[in-house]
C-alpha cells in the first residue's frame, strides 16, 4: 500500500485514477494490436477526461516513443531513407511551428482539434482504400508540411502520409518502417519542445513513460485477437471506435 501510495505522489494523481488509466493502455494498446491504426488517438482519447484535454499530446508523444523507437530499430532495414528525409524536410518546421504555440491553446480548441482530425481518419482511409495515388518527390513535400503541421497539435496525423506513401512506390514493409522513422523523429521534437515548457511538468513525463510501457503487452493481445477476427469486421470495429473517441474529444469541449 505504501508503494501504490509513492506512485500516486510521483504522477500526482490519485491511485484509482493510475490504475484505470494502466488498464486503458493496456486494452486500447490491444485495438491497436489488432486493427494496426487508431491506438494512439484513442488512447489520448481516453485519457482526456483523466488527465485533462492539454497535457494528452505531451503525454502521448512520451507513450508513443517507446513503441516508435521499437518498431523502428526491428525495421531499420526497409527505411526508405530518401522519402523519410523528403517529408522530414518540409514536416518538421511546420511541426515545431505548431508545437511552441500549442501550450497557448485553449484547451477547448484542442480538443475540438483532436475531435476533428479522429473523425478525418474515417473518409481519408476509406478514400485512400478506393484510389491509386501516384506520387512524386513534389507530393511528398507538401504533404509532409501538412502532417508536419497537424501533428504539432494532435495524435494520429500518420493516416495522412499512407496514400502518398504507397503512391511513390513504396511496399508495404517499406512504408511501416520509414513511418515509423518519421514518427519517431516527430515524437522526439514533440518531447523536446514541451520539456522546455511546463506541459511535462506535474509528473506528466513519467506518466507518458508508464503509459507507454503499459502498451507492450496491450500490443502482443491485440496481436491475438487480429488472427481471430475478419476483415469486415476489423473495419467496422475500427470506424465505431474513431467515432466514439471523436464525440469524446467533442463532449470535452463541450463541457469546457
Amino acid at each position: 500500500m505504501a508503494d501504490l501510495f509513492s506512485l500516486g505522489v510521483i504522477f500526482e494523481i490519485s491511485i484509482p485514477t493510475l490504475i484505470v488509466i494502466m488498464l486503458l493502455s493496456v486494452v486500447t494498446s490491444a485495438i491497436h494490436g489488432a486493427t494496426g491504426v487508431a491506438g494512439g488517438f484513442l488512447l489520448a482519447a481516453a485519457l482526456a477526461p483523466l488527465i485533462g484535454v492539454k497535457p494528452v499530446v505531451p503525454v502521448m508523444s512520451v507513450a508513443l516513443l517507446i513503441s516508435h523507437s521499437t518498431r523502428a530499430l526491428l525495421n531499420l532495414r526497409d527505411v526508405n531513407w530518401k522519402v523519410f528525409l523528403i517529408i522530414c524536410l518540409t514536416g518538421v518546421p511546420c511541426l515545431l511551428a505548431v508545437a511552441f504555440v500549442y501550450g497557448d491553446l485553449s484547451s477547448t480548441f484542442i480538443a475540438v482539434f483532436l475531435g476533428c482530425v479522429i473523425l478525418a481518419s474515417i473518409p481519408m482511409r476509406r478514400w485512400a482504400k478506393a484510389r491509386s495515388i501516384r506520387a512524386k518527390k513534389r507530393h511528398l513535400a507538401g504533404i509532409g508540411a501538412v502532417y508536419g503541421g497537424f501533428s504539432g497539435a494532435s495524435i494520429g496525423p500518420g493516416m495522412l502520409l499512407l496514400p502518398f506513401m504507397l503512391g511513390y512506390g513504396l511496399t508495404k514493409e517499406a512504408f511501416v518502417a520509414t513511418l515509423a522513422v518519421i514518427a519517431l523523429v516527430t515524437n522526439v521534437i514533440r518531447v523536446g519542445v514541451f520539456g522546455s515548457t511546463d506541459l511535462l511538468g506535474g509528473g506528466f513525463l513519467a506518466l507518458g513513460l508508464l503509459v507507454g510501457l503499459m502498451t507492450i503487452p496491450g500490443n502482443w493481445i491485440g496481436r491475438t485477437l487480429l488472427r481471430r477476427m475478419t476483415n469486415e469486421r476489423h473495419a467496422d470495429y475500427l470506424d465505431v471506435l474513431t467515432v466514439l473517441g471523436a464525440v469524446n474529444f467533442f463532449w470535452l469541449a463541450w463541457r469546457s
